[in-house]
């Protein structure tokens, strides 16, 4: 094989590949499109009781609202504290039905995910089209057609607290403080995918922390809902 055709096999395969892993269309929000001291909370992997209950009663002590990404399976079995979240006032995110990377699968299968965890939410009286973000944020090529073909948008962030691999408090709070910056989109979980019973102290300890902190220096807190009518930054 020639050099020059190597070379254009390389640089062919290099393309593909970055169209799969970072797709040229659909929306995708890192973070809000504000220069005010303004951030989103939101948990993912939820509901997951009792730390998901614990985690609110933090949130109404600080009077902050929230953006609860949950999985449809946990949905179905953790009925009254998704009517909790919802009574409190907080938003439900659609985070797939049982938590697969459905960047790796066909696009029929990451509709049926995504649908039949819509069709869950919307028994709980919720009108408008839940946010989605992808299990592992694994918005790649089969995920990102769906969802522009539906002209829906991905969630990301630009705040990972990384609680997922520790729950010390301590650590998980100078994650987040060091990171976050006016318009940040934080990632938290009340939930872990591959543990049903995850125990989340950790994060809640920590989201008691960063509030007060972020508080203490002029932030203040929205759902997903009450800023994403505003053009938001994209990747």
């Amino acid at each position: 094989m020639s050099l020059t055709i190597a070379t254009m096999i390389t640089l062919a395969t290099a393309g593909l590949l970055w169209l799969f892993f970072r797709p040229p269309f659909g929306k995708n929000i890192v973070r809000l499109n504000t220069d005010q001291r303004v951030v989103a909370l939101t948990y993912d992997d939820g509901p997951n009781p009792p730390y998901t209950d614990r985690l609110l009663d933090v949130l109404a002590k600080h009077n902050v609202k929230a953006t609860f990404f949950m999985i449809g399976n946990r949905i179905e079995k953790h009925l009254e504290t998704v009517n909790r979240v919802i009574a409190e006032g907080h938003q439900i995110g659609n985070h797939s039905y049982s938590h697969p990377l459905l960047g790796f699968l066909p696009p029929f299968y990451v509709q049926q995910q995504i649908e039949c965890t819509d069709d869950l939410i919307r028994q709980y009286g919720i009108t408008e089209k839940a946010v989605f973000r992808a299990p592992v944020l694994t918005r790649f090529l089969p995920v990102a057609y769906v969802l522009a073909k539906g002209d829906r948008t991905h969630i990301s962030c630009d705040v990972w607290s990384w609680d997922w691999t520790t729950q010390n408090p301590d650590k998980i709070t100078e994650t987040v403080l060091r990171k976050t910056k006016p318009g940040s989109i934080i990632v938290l979980h009340d939930g872990k995918a591959e543990n049903k019973n995850a125990d989340r102290s950790g994060t809640i300890e920590a989201t008691d922390r960063i509030i007060t902190a972020l508080k203490q220096d002029g932030y203040r807190f929205v759902r997903l809902l009450d800023c994403l009518a505003v053009e938001s930054h994209q990747s």
